[in-house]
């Protein structure tokens, strides 16, 4: 790995400044497309995009007060999301696919060459070039803009609902950080953040099943089936990575091995990230925002409390024991919602 574990950790620490931001600029539009579009409303897409060009470039300026790269990075990000849940809202499965991974594997590229010239910028600047290199998407649908927000604001309810949810869940994603370099310094932060990436690595399959489900049910397509299989394929990766840690750690990232506790920890959130996904997946296609953001709500707060507690007791194992905590609190949540909605339905019937 060409970054020692403070460098890391540093890296880490403004990547998530820039994605907060960007994921603040998106106003919830980003998920509202990927329910709305399959449910037959047309150009909304296009009007959300309007926003979001406003709304990003607002971000955009006030990132780079900090700096100026970062606010590139906002408006690429911004850019490249709206692109991928385009994609996603019109089932265009293989193309989406192809955007997602050709971003982050033109972004590992990327950086480790710009890294050699540019330092910790150079990683960053390998960021903002494949951001907009796989946001032809939303590119292609600038010559459409209008002054029209009409179907935008119809949906403004809802979208005011996702925003919650998707800031939240960005949240999730990045707040942590945030909070652990401040008070744990970037060498705490790098070993963290390495178990974290395993756990968001992995998590790529649970997001995928969300991402999915979404268009999906949202046209009245019901998948309980495959639901189930993504519970126990998560199960099995839980189990695999909790074993071969060890192994990957010594063969790939010898200079982490303190990080070890930390991904057998973090690993343990695979379950119930899979089940949270599933459960907000359907939620969200029947437009009840309220429980998703009322689960994220409870997960970002048990975090930040426990980070503090657990953090100061037991390190960088506590941490990452806080995250797992956290997610148990949202799925039993998720799970007591969605049983009282059936027993609700089931007496209505």
């Amino acid at each position: 790995m060409f970054l020692d574990v403070h460098e890391y950790g540093q890296i880490n620490y403004v990547i998530a400044i820039g994605s907060l931001s960007s994921s603040i600029s998106l106003l919830g539009l980003n998920t509202a497309v990927t329910t709305l579009v399959p449910q037959g409303h047309k150009q909304i897409d296009i009007q959300a995009n309007q926003v979001i060009l406003i709304s990003a470039t607002v971000c955009a300026i006030i990132a780079s007060i900090f700096n100026w790269i970062l606010g590139l990075f906002v408006m690429g990000m911004a850019f490249w999301m709206m692109s991928s849940y385009e994609l996603l809202s019109r089932k265009l499965y293989s193309k989406y696919a192809i955007n997602i991974i050709g971003a982050r594997a033109s972004q590992l590229v990327l950086s480790i060459i710009l890294y050699s010239f540019f330092g910790i910028s150079g990683i960053i600047i390998g960021f903002v070039i494949s951001f907009f290199a796989f946001s032809i998407t939303y590119f292609k649908t600038m010559p459409q803009f209008s002054k029209r927000f009409d179907k935008i604001t119809k949906e403004f309810k809802l979208s005011l609902h996702l925003y919650s949810y998707n800031l939240s869940n960005a949240l999730l994603l990045y707040f942590d950080k945030l909070i652990i370099a401040p008070i744990y310094g970037y060498t705490i932060l790098g070993y963290y953040q390495l178990g974290f990436q395993f756990l968001m690595f992995f998590s790529m399959i649970s997001v995928s099943f969300y991402q999915y489900l979404i268009p999906e049910e949202s046209s009245g397509t019901k998948k309980n089936k495959l639901r189930v299989y993504g519970i126990a394929l998560s199960v099995i990766i839980t189990i695999l990575v909790f074993v071969f840690a060890p192994v990957i750690l010594k063969v790939f990232f010898p200079n982490y091995i303190n990080s070890l506790n930390s991904i057998r920890i973090l690993s343990l959130g695979i379950i119930p990230m899979m089940i949270a996904s599933t459960l907000n997946s359907k939620f969200l296609a029947m437009k009840l925002t309220r429980y998703v953001l009322f689960s994220s709500v409870i997960y970002q707060v048990t975090q930040m409390v426990l980070i503090v507690i657990l953090g100061r007791q037991f390190g960088i194992d506590g941490i990452s024991l806080s995250v797992v905590i956290a997610m148990i609190f949202q799925i039993t949540f998720l799970g007591i919602a969605h049983f009282r909605l059936d027993k609700k339905n089931e007496q209505n019937i």
